[in-house]
């Protein structure tokens, strides 16, 4: 019966996103200055009317590689190519972008005017692609979501290997791997916490600088500049124990934490950053008690955990 309502829970959440979200919108684009306020035939495959500029974008699919938008005529012109030389025709208010098909991360979905939120492809590395939930609506939108819990249909008491390639569904649970975080934290990037329970309160936490090194490094976490929200900061800047900024990556498999005589990952049954062992921990057994201080000391148990959720975006 349990592993039926499972079934049931991720079938209707993925009919609420596809309700709510833009599912269709795996493209994203750049704007070619050359060519405002100009027009063209060369290469030209359909014209059509449009009220919005994701709309336009989201028609040019199959032959599509670039695209006009006029906002004050809501039209849209999808072109094979933009012969940039073939556009000389002056008509005020046009706009052309190149398309690609290989979003990084959700931030360059949300700069080429996709703007709701919902499941979208990127491709962290330029090659290898994934599927994810992207916030286009809190903070300015544009957050990838790297972490997801909702519903406890995911098991997040995982070893090493599951951890670094990422396991769960876009639609479900999901932890999107570690090698992808490293990936998109290179560079400055910030992080975003947030915590709802069962009575609909919501917490967050924004980091204003988060990356994770290398696997050969152990997905060591970094944490920098402010903290602010309603959370409070119990990453960095407490006990030394409990102060996880600089902690190695741990799995049931992998200790690599600084306790002498304990293993925290295992005696915690989740994958995390831990020291000695934490204050803050978003991956222990969903609502369950042995859930342990998920956010000490505002929650010191997961039992009232409905909901949360990791996102990251480039600064």
């Amino acid at each position: 019966m349990t592993s039926f309502f499972k079934f049931l829970t991720i079938i209707f959440y993925s009919f609420v996103l596809k309700l709510n979200f833009c599912l269709s919108c795996e493209a994203f684009y750049s704007v070619i200055p050359e060519i405002e306020n100009k027009v063209g035939t060369t290469h030209l495959l359909q014209e059509a009317k449009a009220s919005s500029l994701s709309f336009c974008g989201s028609l040019c699919i199959n032959s599509c590689n670039c695209f006009g938008y006029n906002r004050q005529k809501e039209q849209c012109r999808l072109h094979v190519i933009c012969d940039v030389g073939n556009m000389s025709v002056t008509d005020a208010g046009w706009r052309y972008y190149r398309v690609s098909r290989e979003a990084k991360d959700c931030l360059a979905l949300f700069q080429t005017g996709h703007t709701c939120s919902g499941v979208y492809t990127i491709y962290p590395t330029g090659g290898a692609k994934t599927d994810v939930v992207c916030d286009m609506k809190i903070m300015g939108g544009g957050w990838t979501l790297i972490q997801n819990r909702f519903d406890g249909s995911e098991n997040f008491n995982r070893n090493w290997a599951d951890y670094k390639n990422g396991f769960g569904s876009s639609v479900g649970e999901y932890w999107i791997g570690n090698d992808v975080i490293h990936e998109l934290t290179k560079n400055s990037s910030s992080l975003y916490i947030s915590i709802t329970l069962n009575n609909g309160t919501t917490f967050f936490e924004l980091y204003e600088i988060f990356s994770i090194s290398s696997e050969a490094d152990n997905y060591r976490l970094f944490i920098g500049g402010q903290a602010t929200g309603t959370l409070g900061n119990r990453m960095s800047q407490i006990p030394a124990g409990d102060d996880i900024n600089g902690a190695m990556f741990c799995t049931l498999d992998r200790d690599n934490d600084n306790h002498i005589n304990g293993h925290c990952a295992r005696d915690h049954s989740g994958g995390w950053w831990f020291n000695i062992c934490h204050d803050a921990y978003l991956n222990g057994p969903y609502g369950s008690p042995s859930w342990n201080q998920p956010w000490y000391p505002l929650l010191s148990t997961g039992e009232m955990i409905q909901k949360t959720s990791m996102m990251i975006r480039r600064s």
